[in-house]
């Protein structure tokens, strides 16, 4: 292993396990939102919510576990190729800048990310790997031209 790698790996693992509860989060929303796919919103509004809201000890674990699986994953892959190109042709981009549409079902995840989206603005990061968290939320708004 290289030992570069070596001294990131825990900061990837950790940022790994971060979005994989997010898209949790993101594919709860969508189901809240009768929705058959996961829509800008609700990734965005996923990504705010476990930015805002810590993970119970389970949901770490699970991430974490996750993270370490799509480690391993990418230890083991030779390709080069990446799939993230399809990704951005997944969803028409607008040029007319919207509001996040907020969820409106009334259960705790729905709930408490209306609260986060309301503070999101003024939310200060406790570490830096909050704050890149953060900064790809609002890469993602700006890509998307949605604002929260």
């Amino acid at each position: 292993m290289d030992p570069d790698y070596a001294l990131v790996a825990p900061f990837i693992q950790a940022y790994l396990s971060q979005v994989s509860s997010a898209m949790k989060v993101s594919d709860i929303l969508a189901k809240h939102d009768n929705s058959t796919e996961i829509t800008p919103d609700h990734l965005i509004g996923g990504l705010v919510y476990r930015l805002m809201v810590s993970m119970t000890e389970t949901e770490l674990h699970e991430s974490i576990d996750t993270a370490k699986e799509i480690m391993d994953k990418l230890e083991h892959t030779d390709s080069e190729e990446s799939d993230y190109d399809e990704l951005d042709e997944c969803y028409d981009v607008s040029n007319v800048p919207r509001k996040l549409k907020p969820p409106t079902c009334n259960c705790d995840i729905c709930s408490h990310l209306r609260v986060c989206l309301l503070n999101y603005k003024d939310y200060e990061c406790s570490d830096e790997l909050a704050q890149r968290f953060k900064d790809s939320i609002d890469v993602a708004c700006e890509k998307h031209k949605i604002y929260i």
